[in-house]
C-alpha cells in the first residue's frame, strides 16, 4: 500500500473530507474511484472529488455527515502498487524503489545503502548509510547520481570531494 494523501479534517456538514495531497500527481484525485483509508486499509468508494492547490476534497459513499467524516480525521489514504500513476520518464522513480538500493562509486566500490529519501523544495536528498552506520546526504540530481538500476537494486554515484566527508 502506498500513501497518496492524509485526511486533515471534515469539510462542511455532508460528509466531505479535506485531504492533504501527498503525491506528485494531484490530478489523480479527480479520477479516483476508491481508496483505502487508515491503518485498517478499509476500502472507501469515492462519490465526488475536487482538487484545489495542495488539497483534495473527497466525498465517500456511506460517509454522509460531519460526525462520520470526523472519525476519518488524520487517516492516511492508500492505493495499491498497480494503482500508482505512471512516471513521466525513465529518470523518475518512486521513493519505495530507491530505498534499499546498494550504492557504488563509478569504479564499482560499494559505498552503502540508501536508507531514506528526504524531500526538499530544491531537490530530494538520498540518505546513504555506509557499513559503519554513518549517514551521508546525496543530492538526487544527475551531477551526482550517474545511474539507477531498479532491476538490479543498484545506484552509481560520482563521489566528488567533500560528498562523503
Amino acid at each position: 500500500m502506498f500513501v497518496i494523501g492524509q485526511i486533515v479534517k471534515p469539510q462542511g456538514i455532508h460528509g466531505e473530507v479535506k485531504v492533504k495531497i501527498i503525491s506528485s500527481f494531484p490530478e489523480r484525485f479527480r479520477e479516483l474511484k476508491s481508496v483505502f483509508v487508515g491503518e485498517s486499509h478499509a476500502s472507501y468508494r469515492v462519490e465526488k472529488a475536487r482538487v484545489n492547490g495542495t488539497f483534495a476534497f473527497l466525498k465517500f459513499k456511506g460517509v454522509d455527515d460531519r460526525n462520520q467524516a470526523e472519525l476519518l480525521r488524520n487517516c492516511y489514504l492508500y492505493v495499491t502498487e498497480r494503482e500508482l500513476m505512471p512516471l513521466p520518464d525513465e529518470d523518475a522513480f518512486y521513493l519505495h524503489q530507491i530505498v534499499g538500493l546498494n550504492v557504488f562509486d563509478q569504479t564499482g566500490t560499494p559505498l552503502g545503502t540508501i536508507v531514506n529519501v528526504e524531500n526538499y523544495p530544491g531537490n530530494d536528498l538520498f540518505v546513504l548509510e555506509d557499513t559503519g552506520g554513518r549517514q551521508y546526504l546525496i543530492p538526487a540530481i544527475k551531477q551526482f547520481v550517474k545511474n539507477v538500476d531498479i532491476a538490479n537494486r543498484t545506484m552509481t554515484i560520482d563521489v566528488v570531494d567533500g560528498l562523503l566527508d
